[in-house]
């Protein structure tokens, strides 16, 4: 079940809503547009998440915006930040980062598959007006991403390396926020 707790801000949240899934993934929506199908079976063994075996404990998952929280009990809560879960995403336990493929899709997005078992939806939209990112409203430009399994390459024209990626799919694009 999808879950959030009401915000206090007018701000759009960083974490529009959080919905476990099974296999221990969370699929996760970002006020950016990109979405993480991220997979927590590979952290479940180690102290931070172990408590996160227990489906019960796993399904409390919700969002106040800024954060994943887990109702663990009435003593604590356990939480995920959005930068960490892109950094669990982005590198598994004792893995380098590795980003297996990246596909072109339809409305200016990208779907990176993961070595941690992870999906990323990468929105990028909104940012295509930035001056950075304006090579890429050429269709032929956006459908050339490569990947050398760490950055993504559009071309010669741009590189994203993997602390952009996570500011791409993480903060709200100028685009968005002209809106509010």
């Amino acid at each position: 079940m999808a879950g959030k707790k009401s915000l206090e801000k007018k701000d759009i949240p960083m974490i529009q809503t959080v919905t476990p899934l099974d296999h221990h993934r969370l699929h996760i929506e970002f006020g950016s547009g990109s979405i993480l199908e991220l997979n927590m079976e590979n952290r479940l063994g180690t102290n931070r998440y172990y408590d996160l075996n227990n489906d019960t404990v796993f399904r409390s998952a919700v969002t106040d915006g800024a954060k994943i929280i887990f109702d663990m009990n009435p003593k604590y809560e356990l939480d995920i930040f959005p930068r960490e879960a892109m950094s669990m995403a982005l590198k598994a336990p004792g893995e380098a980062m590795c980003i297996l493929q990246v596909l072109p899709l339809e409305k200016d997005r990208l779907r990176l598959d993961l070595k941690s078992g992870s999906i990323l939806l990468l929105n990028m939209e909104n940012w295509l007006p930035a001056i950075r990112y304006h090579p890429l409203q050429e269709p032929e430009t956006l459908q050339s991403v490569s990947t050398d399994g760490e950055n993504l390459f559009f071309g010669p024209i741009l590189k994203i390396d993997p602390e952009e990626l996570t500011n791409l799919a993480l903060k709200i694009p100028p685009a968005i926020k002209e809106e509010l």
